[in-house]
């Protein structure tokens, strides 16, 4: 099986506009991004994918591999699909490009999915979550699997709700890496937006409500995401060994 990396990067951003060039010590967050990537043996390319000239150009400064795409693209996925497009490979990868400090595990165990069940044709991981201000709010997507580790629906919302007395059932925050076999890939970005993916804006459930199947595995590792400049100096510290991800 070919495995491909693929780390969207777009430099528009509602509430970081140019965050995948933040200096992060000195370099720019998607290097950091991609020398993560890097640690996972698996991988047979890795590339950047960005609609940005900027982008490209810094990557190019130190030496990634970058593909230009189209600016009109709705999601990462959409984003991957048109590499998955142009590049040979049996298995895609979105590695998101504002978590600069991902442990390469992560990245494997998705992998791992694919190869302890054929059947699989999209994956991701989910780690439970228990603090009740991560559990309320919106900004954390939420997943429900069955017995199997097959996504029954995300929300924003806190699913399952645990509104019952008596023994409550763990929560889970969805860890956004996707992984696609190709050919679902491609299919999956000629599938208009649904309802619920724009509703929830959460792209998953564009293929979920059509009746594709997603397997999730659980995972116990902890990642920093970029969302805000201010998330900037605790990545920092932890590149520097002044803090950890717990």
């Amino acid at each position: 099986m070919k495995i491909i990396g693929v780390i969207p990067a777009r430099y528009k951003s509602s509430r970081f506009p140019g965050k995948p060039l933040v200096s992060i010590c000195g370099k720019p967050m998607i290097y950091w991004v991609y020398k993560q990537a890097k640690k996972v043996k698996e991988f047979d390319k890795i590339y950047i994918a960005t609609d940005d000239e900027r982008i490209k150009t810094a990557c190019e400064e130190h030496n990634m591999n970058v593909i230009m795409t189209s600016d009109k693209h709705a999601t990462g996925s959409d984003r991957v699909a048109e590499v998955a497009s142009k590049v040979d490979g049996d298995l895609f990868v979105n590695v998101q490009g504002d978590e600069p400090v991902i442990n390469p595990e992560m990245i494997r165990q998705v992998i791992s999915i694919f190869l302890e069940d054929d059947s699989v044709y999209f994956g991701s991981l989910k780690k439970e979550i228990t603090d009740l201000d991560e559990i309320r709010a919106t900004s954390t997507v939420k997943v429900v699997t069955d017995d199997k580790g097959d996504a029954m629906y995300f929300s924003r919302s806190v699913i399952p709700s645990n509104l019952k007395d008596g023994k409550l059932a763990r929560v889970f925050r969805h860890v956004g890496i996707y992984a696609y076999k190709k050919e679902f890939l491609l299919e999956f970005s000629k599938m208009p937006q649904s309802e619920l993916e724009l509703g929830e804006g959460i792209e998953p459930l564009r293929a979920m409500q059509r009746g594709y199947k997603m397997r999730l595995k659980e995972t116990s590792y902890t990642s920093i995401g970029v969302d805000l400049p201010e998330h900037v100096a605790k990545v920092e510290r932890v590149l520097r060994g002044e803090e950890t991800l717990d």
